[in-house]
């Protein structure tokens, strides 16, 4: 890539924001095209400025996760790579699933963040090494799915998931729950996306599994 590399910063911390800004800007090939405090502001100006690069923080209003979503959707050419003062795999898988391509713990030095940021322009992933163990650990454990998997899905997902299992169409969850069909449509979507499943019955099962709701007997 001969032109400098394109990067948005998002983070709701004004001091943690100006901190990557110094250090990337010591690099002549990175160029900080945009700041963001929220994932609002992220998606507009990765919408507007196109950079190569968004650095997004884990944890911020309009959450990373969704924010990741958001961008990758608008803007595919744009890699993810978040940052996090937390090494939780569930987090960092959902992040993974929503689109982000590396994680970085926010104690990486500048020159190793400033190589992650050239290897995301290129579409080459990284992940912290302690992330990465962490990760590898709870991968091994989703062959036996339970309550690690389900800590990816919030509270209504749950709900959503549950009456799935109970093989309740969207029409029916919408009335039982209280909330219209579309916005149905929208958590079954979000819970297959999180558990890595192609279907409603792969779902189900993976609700009997995990002892979310019990099978029903016949």
């Amino acid at each position: 890539m001969n032109s400098p590399i394109r990067i948005v910063i998002a983070d709701d911390h004004v001091l943690v924001r100006q901190g990557i800004r110094a250090f990337l800007e010591t690099h002549a090939d990175l160029d900080i095209v945009g700041e963001a405090e929220d994932g609002t502001e992220a998606l507009r100006l990765c919408v507007e400025k196109q950079p190569h690069v968004a650095l997004i923080d884990l944890v911020m209003p309009g959450g990373g996760i969704e924010t990741t979503r958001t961008i990758r959707e608008a803007c595919p050419e744009t890699q993810v790579v978040l940052l996090t003062s937390f090494e939780d795999p569930q987090q960092i898988v959902a992040a993974v699933r929503a689109g982000a391509l590396s994680c970085l713990l926010k104690d990486v030095d500048a020159d190793a963040l400033a190589e992650a940021v050239r290897k995301a322009a290129r579409g080459e992933a990284v992940l912290h090494q302690r992330v990465a163990a962490r990760l590898m650990e709870l991968l091994r454990k989703e062959n036996e799915p339970g309550s690690e998997m389900l800590d990816l899905l919030s509270q209504r997902e749950r709900e959503v998931l549950a009456l799935v299992a109970e093989g309740l169409n969207n029409q029916l969850i919408a009335e039982r729950l209280g909330i219209g069909e579309k916005t149905v449509k929208t958590h079954v979507s979000n819970v297959l996306g999180k558990l890595d499943v192609s279907d409603r019955t792969q779902a189900a099962v993976f609700a009997w599994k995990s002892g979310l709701k019990q099978r029903p007997q016949h």
